[in-house]
């Protein structure tokens, strides 16, 4: 659920960054939409599973908390790296 809220939250900070630089705000929107999705799945198929299981071994961490939502942080920082390249050359 946190996921899909900040999903919304980026797609929509894409959009408003693109009304105000004179950008195609549905294009922009889902390439903010896609710079936060595809890391999202990349962690999620590729280092969750590893994170799990040394969770499994070590329980009763906030090693657990961090493994639900780390996916989260990382689409967060890869869709605000991608911003400020997507963004750089555009004219206020």
């Amino acid at each position: 659920m946190i996921g899909t809220i900040t999903a919304f939250l980026i797609t929509y900070w894409f959009y408003k960054s693109a009304e105000a630089t004179g950008k195609n705000p549905l294009f922009s929107a889902g390439m903010g939409f896609l710079s936060y999705l595809i890391p999202c799945i990349v962690w999620t198929l590729a280092i969750t599973p590893g994170l799990r299981d040394a969770v499994e071994h070590n329980p009763g961490t906030l090693s657990g908390l961090f493994v639900n939502y780390a996916y989260i942080l990382v689409g967060i920082g890869c869709a605000i790296g991608f911003k400020f390249l997507y963004f750089k050359h555009a004219k206020p």
